[in-house]
C-alpha cells in the first residue's frame, strides 16, 4: 500500500515537472532590452517610432491576432506622444501598453483611427522598405522583433539574432529583387525566412 502511494506520488510529480518544462517550453522570453516604454519614445527620432509603429501593428495584427491594431504611424504617433506627456508617470508603460489605452479611449469617442486594408500586412512590403528611411527600417525589426519576443508564444518561430541580422537580410532580399513583383512579398514574411531554423522535432536548433 505504501509502495501504491510513492509510485502515485512520484507519477503525479513527474507529471507536474513535465507539464512545467513544457509551460516553459511555449513561454514568451523576457521583455529584451531596450524596454520600449515613454523613456525610449522620447529619446529616439521620428523615424524610428513610425517604423516600430509599424512593426508592431503588423505583428500584433498578423501573429499575435490582436485587433484594434491598424493605426497608421501618422495617426498614431501624436496620440502616443500625448499619452506620455499627460501621464508623466506612465513612463514605464510599454508602447504597446499606451497603445491599448488610447484604443480603450477612441472605442468610447470614436474616431478615424485605423486603416482597413484587404490584404495581409497591408502596404508594409518590398516596396514600401524601399522608400522607407534607414531609421524607419531600424524601427520595423525592432517593433516586429519585440512584439514577436512578448506577444507571440510560439516554439517554431523564434528570432535570436539581433537587429542588425535582419536588416541585412531584409536589405539583401529587396534589393535583389528591384522592381519585380517579387517585392510584393511582405517585409514580414521575408523576415520569417531569416528565423531561427527548426529541429525536426520542430522546435528551434
Amino acid at each position: 500500500m505504501v509502495f501504491d502511494t510513492l509510485g502515485s506520488m512520484n507519477r503525479k510529480r513527474l507529471s507536474f515537472v513535465f507539464a512545467a518544462e513544457l509551460l516553459l517550453a511555449f513561454t514568451c522570453e523576457p521583455q529584451s532590452s531596450p524596454q520600449f516604454d515613454g523613456r525610449w519614445w522620447f529619446n529616439t527620432n521620428s523615424g524610428e517610432r513610425s517604423g516600430f509603429i509599424n512593426g508592431v501593428a503588423d505583428c500584433m495584427t498578423w501573429s499575435a491576432h490582436e485587433k484594434g491594431f491598424n493605426a497608421t504611424p501618422e495617426q498614431l504617433v501624436d496620440e502616443i506622444t500625448r499619452f506620455y506627456k499627460e501621464n508623466p508617470s506612465s513612463t514605464n508603460a510599454t508602447i504597446v501598453d499606451a497603445w491599448r489605452i488610447i484604443i480603450k479611449k477612441s472605442s468610447r469617442n470614436p474616431s478615424p483611427q485605423g486603416e482597413t486594408w484587404r490584404n495581409p500586412h497591408w502596404y508594409l512590403d518590398g516596396f514600401w522598405w524601399k522608400e522607407a528611411s534607414g531609421a524607419e527600417r531600424v524601427g520595423f525589426v525592432e517593433g516586429y522583433l519585440w512584439c514577436m519576443r512578448t506577444y507571440v508564444c510560439t516554439a517554431t518561430e523564434i528570432y535570436s539574432k539581433p537587429v542588425s541580422f535582419y536588416l541585412e537580410k531584409i536589405n539583401a532580399s529587396v534589393a535583389e529583387n528591384g522592381s519585380s513583383k517579387a517585392n510584393r512579398d511582405a517585409v514580414a514574411l521575408i523576415l520569417r525566412r531569416y528565423g531561427d531554423p527548426e529541429s525536426p522535432q520542430g522546435r528551434p536548433l
